[in-house]
């Protein structure tokens, strides 16, 4: 667990840019018309690094409130590098994080499968789509949910690929879920497909060994099977 000091806390990491430059005033908009409101409504401090320190220097204030703070919002926007850096140090932490970028401009190849939130400023009907968007993310993740990054399914594959044996047994498990959600109408079901996503997710696989996670899956298929 981090330092108290950082919990309750959101830090944005965004290109940020010189006073009155246009990269400012896309952050400023979106601190104070997008982010700021539904982080207030969930009892999150706001907090961007030109808060903490000067423009473009990373200090160790900032690598601390990247790495501890309880939820990170980054924005894509520009593909800045700093906010690539400063993302995949969050990545590496396994704590959750939201993605968001500006509508209409391309994620990055190696984001790309990661949920992102598109965001016109200029258009207040998209604000509040958006608004609700990272507000449901949010929800989620005080729910338990922490989005997989590149970190953690490639940490997650390496482990499978170490037992293959056992790696295919686990899918086999995942698939037999799969099927009886399939065969009860539940294709389309939430719940489902949130249980597959975290058995993959490196969150599971970092606490307990592959064995531990056959017999948990077994549970699992054994309380679907007195459903029935």
């Amino acid at each position: 667990m981090g330092n108290k000091i950082f919990e309750d806390n959101c830090f944005i990491i965004c290109p940020i840019g010189s006073e009155n430059s246009t990269e400012r005033k896309h952050s400023d908009k979106l601190l104070n018309h997008v982010f700021k409101p539904v982080l207030d409504a969930n009892q999150y401090n706001t907090i961007r690094a030109d808060q903490v320190a000067k423009v473009g220097l990373i200090t160790t204030q900032i690598i601390n409130l990247i790495l501890d703070s309880e939820l990170v919002i980054a924005d894509l926007t520009d593909q800045n590098p700093n906010v690539f850096y400063e993302l995949a140090l969050r990545h590496a932490t396994n704590k959750p994080y939201i993605q968001v970028i500006t509508k209409g401009q391309k994620i990055p190849f190696d984001l790309s499968g990661i949920r992102t939130v598109e965001i016109d400023v200029k258009d207040l009907d998209d604000v509040a789509r958006a608004k609700k968007e990272i507000e449901d993310q949010i929800l989620e993740i005080k729910n338990g949910h922490i989005p997989d990054s590149p970190v953690t399914i490639a940490t997650s594959t390496k482990l499978l690929q170490d037992d293959y044996n056992l790696a295919e047994t686990i899918a086999q498990r995942i698939g037999s879920i799969q099927d009886w959600s399939a065969g009860y109408g539940y294709e389309d079901n939430k719940s489902i497909e949130s249980i597959s996503r975290k058995l993959w997710g490196f969150r599971e696989f970092g606490t307990i060994s592959l064995e531990d996670l056959e017999s948990k899956l077994d549970s699992i298929i054994d309380r679907l099977d007195n459903l029935e």
